[in-house]
């Protein structure tokens, strides 16, 4: 954002609006297909706004390097903005990006076209620095990714919870990564124990609620940058705790673990270093006692009795056809006390 009291303001309105765009230049909405990573279709120049204003000033490089925390921009800086408000540095990556892909392979958008088998499922931070087809070496359509401020996964996130519903039952994805990464905004604001305005504020609470949970252990720590990376850390592990309790990701483990053995998805918990461009791994969950606690308060399915419903099952079948057999509680409504409440005929599977 602008700083209020820049010493030498832009003049016209037109130069107004112009600062305007630039504080979103680097703001990508898009969707979470797996063929859709923003840096790679614009040619990976977003990359440039890691650059000082200083040295893409002296390299004439354009939009993306300035530095917004500058409190003033050069008549040269605003010359650039005033040619790029359109978009123009971003199409034109996007057309060298095009280039690229076609020269070393003349059918990568005709595969591309033809549909999406991505195997992980990437819930990231939005910081523009964690890239993550990017950090992970990944080719459009090997990662379907969902990103949020700070890597939180919220139950009563509509968005998140549809990404969750479609990546499981239609893509059947085989690993939910939660990567979370050093130096984040949103978990410093966390910290910083001060009203952030809705509805951010609401949103950051959620990492309060992880720094409740270990308090214990982050009070100890005497350094507050240390404290911030621990916090990080737990930050991804109870965000994968909760990719756990989420229906449709139960659902599919049962479904699985009962035809193969091998419950999926696999949940894992990642720190990214941007200093180093170090990923590491938290947590993957597989036999940790912390998730063999939480069974009797979450599990929503029953193990025993999905062999009865499902053992035909050539392929995997949708929520809505979910038997209420399956479901470790009687829905509400449905149970008076103990007696057995008579199912509907159209739930029972003859």
């Amino acid at each position: 954002r602008p700083t209020a009291e820049a010493k030498e303001p832009l003049a016209s309105p037109e130069m107004r609006s112009t600062e305007v765009f630039v504080a979103g230049a680097l703001l990508f909405v898009s969707g979470a297909d797996a063929f859709s990573p923003s840096l790679s279709l614009s040619g990976g120049r977003a990359q440039a706004a890691l650059a000082t204003a200083a040295s893409t000033r002296s390299a004439g490089r354009g939009l993306l390097g300035l530095n917004m925390a500058d409190d003033k921009y050069s008549k040269a800086d605003i010359k650039r903005l005033e040619k790029n408000k359109d978009l123009s540095y971003l199409f034109e990556g996007n057309a060298d990006w095009r280039a690229k892909k076609t020269e070393q392979d003349k059918g990568y958008f005709q595969d591309m076209a033809g549909g999406q088998t991505p195997k992980y499922l990437w819930i990231g931070c939005s910081d523009a620095r964690v890239a993550a087809n990017e950090i992970v070496g990944c080719e459009p359509g090997e990662l379907f990714v969902h990103r949020n401020v700070a890597n939180l996964v919220v139950n009563n996130d509509n968005s998140l919870q549809s990404v969750f519903q479609y990546a499981v039952e239609y893509l059947q994805v085989q690993h939910i990564i939660v990567c979370g990464h050093y130096e984040c905004g949103g978990v410093g604001a966390s910290l910083d124990r001060v009203d952030l305005a809705s509805p951010l504020e609401e949103w950051v609470c959620n990492i309060r609620d992880v720094y409740r949970l270990h308090k214990e252990e982050l009070d100890a720590i005497k350094s507050p940058e240390q404290r911030k990376r621990r916090l990080v850390e737990l930050n991804a592990k109870e965000q994968a705790v909760n990719v756990y309790k989420a229906a449709v990701v139960q659902r599919r483990r049962v479904y699985t673990h009962m035809k193969t053995g091998l419950a999926q998805p696999k949940v894992h918990a990642v720190v990214f270093d941007p200093k180093t461009g170090l990923m590491k791994r938290i947590n993957t969950f597989e036999g940790d006692g912390q998730i063999d606690e939480l069974h009797e308060v979450y599990d929503l399915y029953d193990p025993k009795t999905a062999q009865e419903f499902w053992e035909g099952e050539e392929e995997y079948p949708k929520r809505e056809n979910t038997p209420r057999k399956l479901f470790n509680r009687m829905p509400t409504g449905l149970s008076a006390g103990k007696k057995s409440v008579p199912l509907p005929a159209s739930d029972d599977k003859k």
